[in-house]
C-alpha cells in the first residue's frame, strides 16, 4: 500500500462491490457517489473540493470504479467522448490514481490516460491488467498496490515511468496469482 499525502480526495462508485462489501478509499475528502452521477457534476465537484483545499489544489485524487481500456465506470461513465472534462482540473490536481481494471491497456487506454494527464496538467497512474484488490474500506490516506504492469502518464501525455508487480487473474470469482 501507498500513503498518499494530503490534501487528497477519493471518489468511490458503489458498483465496486462483492455482496454487502464495497471497495472504498478514504481520504481527506471522500465522496461516495451514485451510479447516476453525471460526468460533468463529478468533475465540477472535484474542482470545488480542490479549490477549498490548502493551497487551492489536491495532491492526490483516487477514482475508484470498474474500468476497461479507456473507460471508467464512474457514475454515468468517462470515455474518450468526455475525457476533455478533466481539463477543468488543470492546476487543481497533481496526481490521479486509477485503481481500476485495465484502464491503461492498449492504444485506447494509453490515449485516454494521456488525455487525462494533459487535461489536469499532472500525472495519472493506471494499470493495464485486471485488479484483484480485496473489497473493503481502506485505511485513511492509503492507496492499494496494483497488479501487473502499471503506467504513469506525465503532463505532456508521455509515459514517465512504468513498473511491474505480480499479476493476478479472476477464476470462478476468485483472484488467482499468475505463476512466475
Amino acid at each position: 500500500m501507498y500513503r498518499l499525502p494530503r490534501p487528497n480526495m477519493a471518489v468511490n462508485d458503489p458498483r465496486v462491490s462483492q455482496g454487502d462489501l464495497t471497495r472504498r478509499y478514504r481520504m481527506w475528502n471522500t465522496w461516495d457517489i451514485a451510479s447516476t452521477e453525471s460526468p460533468e457534476h463529478i468533475v465540477e465537484w472535484i474542482a470545488e473540493v480542490a479549490r477549498s483545499a490548502r493551497r487551492g489544489r489536491l495532491k492526490n485524487l483516487v477514482l475508484s470504479c470498474h474500468g476497461s481500456s479507456g473507460y471508467l465506470q464512474l457514475g454515468q461513465g468517462f470515455s474518450a467522448d468526455n475525457i476533455h472534462l478533466f481539463n477543468q482540473l488543470n492546476g487543481l490536481v497533481d496526481k490521479v490514481w486509477l485503481p481500476n481494471c485495465r484502464v491503461a491497456r492498449g492504444h485506447r487506454g494509453g490515449v485516454f490516460c494521456a488525455a487525462m494527464a494533459m487535461g489536469i496538467g499532472g500525472y495519472v497512474v493506471a494499470p493495464t491488467e485486471t485488479q484483484c484488490d480485496p473489497v473493503r474500506d481502506l485505511p485513511y490516506d492509503m492507496m492499494t498496490s496494483f497488479e501487473g504492469l502499471v503506467l504513469c502518464f506525465g503532463p505532456e501525455g508521455d509515459i514517465v515511468w512504468r513498473g511491474r508487480n505480480p499479476s493476478s487473474y479472476v477464476e470462478g470469482g476468485a483472484c488467482v496469482p499468475v505463476p512466475n
